[in-house]
C-alpha cells in the first residue's frame, strides 16, 4: 500500500499500454476527477516542446505545464485520477510535485508496445518509446521519495480486470466500483483539431468498446534500427513487472 496518501492519483505509462482503457475505468466512477494526458500538449505543441512528431498547432504554444497543473486541483473534495506519459511530464515537473501524489505505474511487454506503434505509421524516438522515462519516474518515486509505488502489467489486466482493478483500488485506498468495468461506446472526450491525429486515432479501438478487451496474440518483425532500443526496454520491463500487481 502506497506510503503517501493523495487527493491526485497519478498513473504514469508507455506509449501504447493500454493506459487509456485503465484509465477509461475511473472515468466511470461518479467520486473522481478524471484528466487525460495534461503534459501532452507543453511536450509537443509548446513552444517547450521536445519532439514534433504529430506536427504544429501554434495556438497552443504558450501552454506550458504550470496551466497543466492547474488541471490537477481536485474540485470540490473529489479526488483527481490523471493518466499521462511518463516522458510527456518528465522534463517539466520536479520531485516536490511527484511527492504531492499517489505515484502508479503501467507497462506493457515492449514488443507489444512497438507492434502497436507500428500500426499506427509513426517513427519514435527511445524517449517517446517511453520505458527510459518510465524508469527514472519510478526510481525517483521509490528511490528518493520512498513511496511504495503501484504497478500494473497490461495484458494481466487485460485477462483478468476486475481482479487487477480490485488489487489496485485497494493500494490506492479507494473501494472498487463494478460500474468501472463498463460503458457506453462514444470518444474519450471532445476532441480538438490538433488532437485529432495525436490522440483520436490512437483511441479508436477503445472508443467503440464497452469493456476491457482481452489481449490478441503479437506478431511482429522488428526494425533493425529498433533492436537495441527494444532489448533496453525489456531489462526496464522486467525490472518493474516483477513488482506489479
Amino acid at each position: 500500500m502506497p506510503t503517501n496518501r493523495s487527493k491526485i492519483i497519478a498513473l504514469w505509462a508507455t506509449p501504447r499500454s493500454i493506459s487509456t482503457a485503465f484509465e477509461k475505468t475511473f472515468s466511470c466512477r461518479e467520486d473522481m476527477k478524471v484528466v487525460h494526458e495534461p503534459f501532452a500538449d507543453v511536450y509537443y505543441f509548446s513552444q517547450w516542446r521536445r519532439a514534433t512528431t504529430f506536427g504544429e498547432c501554434p495556438e497552443q504554444y504558450q501552454y506550458s505545464a504550470v496551466m497543466a497543473m492547474e488541471t490537477l486541483k481536485p474540485v470540490k473534495e473529489k479526488p483527481i485520477f490523471f493518466k499521462d506519459m511518463a516522458y510527456q511530464a518528465l522534463p517539466y515537473i520536479d520531485k516536490t510535485f511527484l511527492a504531492s501524489l499517489t505515484n502508479t505505474f503501467i507497462l506493457r511487454h515492449p514488443v507489444e508496445v512497438i507492434a502497436s506503434i507500428y500500426k499506427q505509421g509513426i517513427t519514435v524516438s527511445e524517449e517517446e518509446f517511453g520505458f527510459t522515462a518510465l524508469e527514472q519516474l519510478f526510481s525517483i518515486v521509490t528511490e528518493e521519495l520512498g513511496q511504495t509505488a503501484v504497478v500494473v502489467e497490461a495484458t494481466r489486466f487485460r485477462r483478468n480486470p476486475q481482479i487487477i482493478l480490485e488489487k489496485y483500488c485497494h493500494a490506492i485506498g479507494v473501494d472498487f466500483d463494478p460500474t468501472m468495468l463498463n460503458w457506453e461506446v462514444g470518444q474519450m472526450k471532445a476532441w480538438k483539431p490538433h488532437e485529432q491525429e495525436f490522440q483520436a486515432k490512437w483511441h479508436q479501438t477503445l472508443e467503440n468498446s464497452t469493456t476491457i478487451l482481452p489481449p490478441a496474440e503479437v506478431n511482429v518483425a522488428i526494425r533493425s534500427e529498433d533492436a537495441e532500443m527494444i532489448e533496453r526496454a525489456k531489462a526496464i520491463y522486467k525490472r518493474l513487472d516483477s513488482l506489479a500487481l
